[in-house]
């Protein structure tokens, strides 16, 4: 049976950790009172099909469906654009209703694509995203790269410097070729040369593969002694809360007394998985106080509603809590151009209560959120809240600027305490000040997130640090 994406009622969310797109697992209760339960009145189904699905799946059905939801549900429904008729297909339909330019965010996609991301926690394809690493953009190296993947199985590691994808050079491939595939069995040779200079060559196939939210875990001495716990962490899905629980058990186990906490190349994910991580990281002092308020548009009001932080939840999984640090008086966050949406909400929810240092450069800026609805196969992500911290703080979307700002080292592994965005983390644990060579140049060109660059410059090192090839879809929204 084919699944089905959910329709989601915009005044309840999971708070148990269910499953992000509907799959199975949790209970929806209003976001006021998880104990209470509610049902609202039910409006009148137009022509269209809405609230319910398109009363026809064939294309002048689907648009009017599309009308109909985006003028009721959209957070810019007063702001946007009249429809394309001439529009080829409907994502590009979808494209042409947007609030432009302020709406760089909302995206359709195949629902199948959407729920085996969201819901099985897996992607199809090879498993990694690549950067330029020099500025005059000839050397392209591997930023990332999912340790399940197909890829990753093969060899593949961070850092080593792509020769070629299927005979097509660096330039080629930043402009999309190969193709991205969304299908298993597609043949493709890599040719790479590693960290020691020693040309190697991968032959493999596209295949679907489990993520791995939480890439890695280390608990490492600063220069002054302190004890630190660093986690490079991916993607804000429900497959990850074991490995989060178990990462912040060795926390505790080990005693560390700062965090380190990795979000470079984190485009988002589930609110309710940001809430809980953030309330691994505020402690117990912080239950019930508010983490995020999400706001959505003029005609839908009586849906605001705010998270809280809570203190014990249960991870999906094992639905065993998962308990606070009770020791951490700061965080540090690394970030960079691709810490978007969810990573962002945790940054400012966390921002009333404690000092969060961000290392790197600036985020994406996205304040925004979705809640994803499925119709005819496609699941519209469009824009349907805004949300704000404790004291109401939601201005960041041109991004949060970074407090110390070091360029991405693809030169290291992520969790090595010599990579430069860690080690700057670690001096400021230990002097309480960034280093003094904190702009220093790396193998790429380095970050101008304070303006001496030029527009041009400052877009393409931005677009750089989005990262090329197999990367998730920038996404926040309640589940």
């Amino acid at each position: 049976m084919k699944k089905k994406a959910p329709k989601f009622d915009l005044r309840v969310i999971a708070l148990t950790g269910a499953l992000l797109t509907g799959c199975g697992g949790g209970t929806d209760s209003p976001a006021g009172d998880p104990k209470a339960t509610t049902s609202l009145p039910t409006p009148t189904q137009l022509t269209s099909g809405y609230p319910a699905d398109p009363a026809s799946c064939d294309a002048p059905g689907q648009r009017a469906w599309l009308r109909d939801y985006m003028n009721d549900q959209y957070f810019w429904a007063d702001q946007q654009r009249a429809p394309d008729a001439a529009a080829s297909t409907l994502p590009q339909y979808f494209a042409s209703l947007l609030y432009a330019p302020v709406d760089r965010y909302s995206f359709a996609q195949s629902t199948t694509e959407f729920m085996q991301f969201f819901g099985d926690g897996q992607l199809t394809g090879y498993g990694y995203s690549l950067a330029w690493a020099d500025a005059t953009q000839t050397v392209l190296k591997v930023r990332a790269v999912e340790p399940l993947s197909p890829i990753g199985l093969a060899g593949l590691r961070r850092g080593d410097t792509i020769v070629t994808i299927d005979g097509y050079s660096p330039v080629q491939i930043v402009g999309g070729l190969p193709a991205r595939v969304s299908v298993a069995g597609v043949a493709r040779k890599f040719d790479v040369i590693d960290s020691s200079g020693m040309a190697r060559a991968f032959n493999v196939n596209s295949a679907a593969y489990p993520l791995s939210p939480v890439l890695e875990v280390r608990v490492m001495d600063a220069p002054n002694g302190a004890r630190v716990g660093y986690m490079a962490y991916q993607e804000f899905i429900s497959s990850g809360a074991d490995a989060l629980g178990a990462a912040f058990e060795r926390f505790k186990t080990e005693g560390i007394s700062e965090l380190v906490l990795d979000l470079r190349y984190n485009g988002g994910g589930s609110t309710t998985q940001a809430r809980n991580l953030a309330s691994l990281i505020a402690g117990p002092a912080l239950d019930g106080k508010v983490f995020a308020g999400f706001r959505f548009n003029a005609k839908n009001t009586d849906r605001n509603f705010t998270q809280t932080f809570s203190a014990y939840f249960a991870a999906k999984a094992s639905q065993q809590d998962s308990t606070p640090l009770d020791n951490l008086s700061r965080v540090f966050v690394i970030t960079s151009a691709a810490t978007a949406s969810a990573s962002e909400l945790l940054i400012n929810g966390l921002r009333p209560f404690k000092p969060v240092i961000t290392i790197g450069s600036t985020s994406f800026g996205k304040p925004y959120g979705f809640l994803p609805r499925d119709a005819c196969g496609l699941t519209y992500n469009a824009v349907n809240f805004i949300t704000a911290n404790a004291v109401g703080f939601s201005d960041y979307g041109t991004g949060f600027a970074p407090t110390c700002a070091v360029a991405d080292d693809l030169a290291r592994q992520l969790g090595d305490p010599a990579e430069q965005r860690t080690a700057a983390a670690l001096t400021y644990i230990a002097t309480g000040a960034c280093p003094a060579a904190a702009r220093v140049n790396s193998a790429r060109a380095p970050v101008q997130p304070d303006g001496q660059a030029s527009d041009v410059a400052r877009a393409s090192t931005r677009r750089n640090e989005l990262g090329f090839g197999e990367v998730g879809p920038r996404q926040m929204w309640l589940d």
